[in-house]
């Protein structure tokens, strides 16, 4: 017995344990100040206001995700070897090539955005305002440290640092609301300037947790190569779902203006507390499913990790009941009419939620990653093709029929596989 419970104790003290605990909880973290900023934004803008700035913060994460290519999970994985070799000289020149490469695409994409801002802007973003355009290409560059260092703190190992950093954006970009949303002075331009007040937070973490060594090294042929090389299908397959997961935004924006986007973009943000969620609860399951190498083992943790989803589900499904009043209680009456959206799209989560421990068991036990890559291509055009068809239809309850649809292909094929590959197959 006591065997048992000293192997417990060491799993649940490991290393690993602390670090995907500590990543969990800046994840929620992060959520928690976001959603703040989020509500407090909602509440001094007009219903259309908080549409037109919802679609270019869309646009901005949509174009953040393109800039990136791969590039930072590809310096997580050659940082953390030469770092862990001790090779720091190594592992700086990776740190270097990989800020530069992503510093002069998020520039250069943020400029061709800028030209062609008077033509996307009244499409994309439902406002015929250019200054929507301009504060796209700027929020993207005030966001760029953020969706960068804590990577490569990551890959340094320093996972609370990295948790400070991204939390401490968050926080900073929050309070800068907040002391306009008191004096009644919280504007759509102010919502923006914000990003700026985060991006000044970063700066001075930059300076304290990275330092600016790694920039005096210089990166060889074989560095930039190497980093590209390992980035270009993950980058590939981070750009598909970054469109696939906000293309209901930029759509509804298009194609039924700037109301309906502000009635969607409450629900969309509450339920990506369940995307939060399952990302986090797919962390967990990797570390795990990655270190079996027993099928017998993976088979019995796939089936205990989804039945640990049945009381998470639960959870959904009262918040589902109580939305009306917990709408009212933050978002007050004039946000009473995205209830219904709310209620019908974080029940086509649930699916989502389902497919964690079958995808982890894919990607990290089956090692079978084509599978959620060809997925992914599938994913865009369906999405896309039915918002297509639905949201003229529809309206406002268009996307969530379209995740509802969606999500329930993509827990039956990943849970296809998983039968098959376990429980089929000899």
């Amino acid at each position: 017995m006591k065997k048992y419970v000293d192997g417990i104790k060491g799993l649940v003290f490991s290393a690993t344990a602390k670090d995907t605990f500590t990543l969990f909880t800046g994840n929620v973290g992060a959520a928690f100040w976001g959603f703040l900023f989020t509500l407090i934004v909602a509440r001094s803008l007009s219903i259309s206001e908080f549409g037109v700035f919802s679609a270019v913060l869309n646009m901005v994460i949509i174009i953040s995700s393109l800039a990136d290519l791969g590039i930072s999970s590809g310096a997580i994985n050659f940082v953390s070897e030469h770092w862990t070799k001790g090779d720091r000289l190594k592992a700086n020149e990776y740190v270097k090539a990989s800020f530069l490469i992503r510093l002069v695409v998020t520039f250069s994409i943020s400029l061709v955005y800028l030209l062609f801002s008077p033509i996307l802007s009244p499409r994309l973003l439902a406002s015929n305002d250019p200054g929507m355009g301009v504060w796209v290409s700027i929020v993207v560059i005030f966001w760029f440290l953020d969706l960068f260092f804590p990577y490569i703190l990551q890959a340094r190992k320093k996972f609370l640092h990295s948790v400070i950093y991204d939390n401490a954006y968050y926080v900073g970009r929050l309070l800068f609301a907040f002391i306009f949303y008191l004096v009644g002075m919280l504007t759509i331009e102010k919502a923006f300037w914000a990003f700026g007040a985060g991006f000044v937070v970063t700066i001075i973490f930059t300076f304290i947790y990275i330092k600016t060594d790694f920039m005096k090294s210089k990166p060889t042929k074989e560095t930039y190569v190497n980093l590209l090389k390992f980035s270009g299908w993950i980058g590939v397959n981070r750009l598909i779902s970054s469109v696939s997961g906000r293309i209901d935004i930029q759509m509804l924006a298009a194609m039924a203006g700037a109301m309906a986007t502000g009635l969607y973009s409450i629900p969309s943000r509450l339920a990506s507390f369940i995307i939060v969620l399952s990302g986090s609860f797919s962390s967990v399951l990797a570390t795990r499913l990655a270190s079996f190498g027993d099928r017998e083992k993976e088979k019995k943790y796939i089936l205990k990790s989804t039945l640990a989803l049945l009381p998470i589900t639960a959870g959904i499904v009262l918040w589902i009941i109580i939305a009306k009043p917990f709408m009212l209680i933050l978002f007050g009456e004039k946000y009473l009419p995205a209830v219904p959206v709310f209620q019908a799209l974080a029940a086509a989560q649930i699916p989502f939620l389902f497919t964690s421990p079958a995808v982890s068991a894919i990607i990290y036990a089956m090692k079978k990653t084509v599978y959620i890559g060809v997925l992914s291509f599938f994913q865009l055009a369906a999405i896309f093709a039915l918002n297509y068809y639905l949201i003229p239809k529809y309206g406002v309850f268009g996307p969530t029929i379209t995740f509802g649809i969606t999500n329930t292909l993509l827990a039956i094929y990943v849970w296809f596989q998983v039968i098959r590959y376990y429980w089929i197959k000899k």
